[in-house]
Parts: structure tokens; C-alpha cells; sequence
């Protein structure tokens, strides 16, 4: 969930070509939540600030029940989240670089498909405090 469409195309070209596949984007809450109900992607990228005012944590609250979705902001406003994220697993700040997107989506990869993951927590990734206590669990 993007609104700046510049934003949006590089972190598609960015997801692709880490070998993943965009199943969605949205510029709204509202839109976000509906592909992701009814495509229930793995990961969910979610900027905070979103046209018309909508908000990523709409987004993120509610998604959060879902657990086969991870939901991860990336905001340059990250300093504006609470401080459970609401539910979100973490957050990436802009300006991000094409190595935090690759290193995430791998780091996250692991934690669903080989917990816990073996590999550190990427340099521009923060994880919610929720999340890393279940991994250590």
C-alpha cells in the first residue's frame, strides 16, 4: 500500500526482482484491505500516510488477525508508529535501499518457511517487540 506512484513501482521492481511476486498495490486503506483479503499475499508492505487521508495503521489493524500475513511499514515517518506497531511485525524507514528490501524479504522468507530464522535482523528493518519475543519463543 503505496500512494506515491513513483515509490510504488520501485518497490514492485524491487520485490519481483528479489523472485517474489507483486499480487497487489493500493493507494487507499480501503483498497489495500480488500486485495489482501482476497488474495492473502504472505507480506504486506504498508506506508503510514496514504491518499485521502486514509491511514497504514487501518491497514495493519485490520490485517493483523491474519497470521499467514506478515504486515511491515515503510514509512519516512516511522518515529509517528505506536509503539507496538499495532500488530505490524516492523518497519523499514524511507529512504530505504535496495539491499534493506532484499535483506527483508529474505529475513522474513526464513521466519515463515524455516523459523526461527537463522540470519539477523537486516540493518533497516526495526521489528516490532512482539514479534521478536515470538521468535525467541
Amino acid at each position: 500500500a503505496e500512494d506515491e506512484a513513483l515509490i510504488l513501482m520501485q518497490l514492485e521492481f524491487l520485490v519481483e526482482d528479489a523472485g517474489h511476486v507483486v499480487v497487489g498495490s493500493a493507494a487507499t486503506a480501503e483498497e489495500a484491505i480488500g486485495i489482501a483479503q482476497a488474495v492473502r499475499p504472505h507480506l504486506v508492505f504498508v506506508d503510514l500516510q496514504l491518499r485521502g487521508g486514509s491511514s497504514g495503521i487501518d491497514i495493519v489493524r485490520a490485517l493483523r488477525d491474519d497470521a499467514a500475513m506478515i504486515l511491515v511499514f515503510v514509512t519516512a515517518n516511522a518515529q509517528h508508529l505506536p509503539e507496538g506497531f499495532e500488530g505490524a511485525a516492523g518497519v523499514i524507514a524511507k529512504p530505504y535501499t535496495e539491499a534493506v528490501v532484499f535483506d527483508t524479504l529474505a529475513y522474513f522468507h526464513e521466519c515463515v518457511h524455516a523459523p526461527p530464522p537463522r540470519s539477523p535482523v537486516p540493518l533497516g528493518l526495526r521489528l516490532a517487540p512482539a514479534y521478536r519475543d515470538a521468535l525467541d519463543t
